[in-house]
Order: structure tokens, then C-alpha cells, then sequence
């Protein structure tokens, strides 16, 4: 779990001291032991890594639009439809 959490993540100091073949004492295990359960619950979820995906592409994305913030931030927006025309409109540019 340690050596596939680490082809993805940095890890934690433990898990690094741990897979170096460091001794830990009892305390510094029972962190561990916990940081293994969550290593795995995160690698079986499939919403993790759809979390971690969108992360990446908005980070990427961002960095090439000189921009801060969520990926999909100021794309989609609500704006009243107070007449005829406006109505029209829309319904024009959502069937397009």
C-alpha cells in the first residue's frame, strides 16, 4: 500500500522512514498503521481519485491561463430572463 501510495503521492515522514527500513518505535507504527488504512481506503475510491484528477487538470489549466481558483469557476453563470427577447435568446444559444 506504502509503495503504490508513493508512485502517486509524497507521503508522510513514516511511510518514507518506514520503506528506508528505519525501526519506528510503537508510536511512531500506530501513526503509521493509521496512514496505511487511509493510503487505502483513498487508493479504492474512485471519488478520491476523481477529486485528485480534477485537481491536476485545474492546475493545468490555471497555470496556462494565468488564473487562480476552481476549474469551472466563473464559466457558467445564472442571469434573470426578464423579457421576450432575452427568453428567446437563450433558448436560441442552449439549442445551438
Amino acid at each position: 500500500i506504502i509503495i503504490r501510495w508513493h508512485k502517486l503521492f509524497k507521503g508522510t515522514i513514516l511511510s518514507h522512514k518506514f520503506l528506508q527500513g528505519e525501526r519506528l518505535d510503537s508510536a511512531q507504527q500506530t501513526f503509521l498503521n493509521k496512514d496505511i488504512e487511509q493510503f487505502r481506503e483513498r487508493l479504492a475510491s474512485i471519488s478520491w481519485f476523481m477529486r485528485v484528477l480534477n485537481e491536476s487538470i485545474a492546475r493545468k489549466a490555471n497555470k496556462e491561463d494565468n488564473c487562480t481558483g476552481r476549474f469551472w469557476e466563473g464559466r457558467f453563470k445564472s442571469q434573470a430572463l426578464l423579457d421576450e427577447a432575452a427568453l428567446a435568446a437563450c433558448m436560441a444559444y442552449v439549442d445551438l
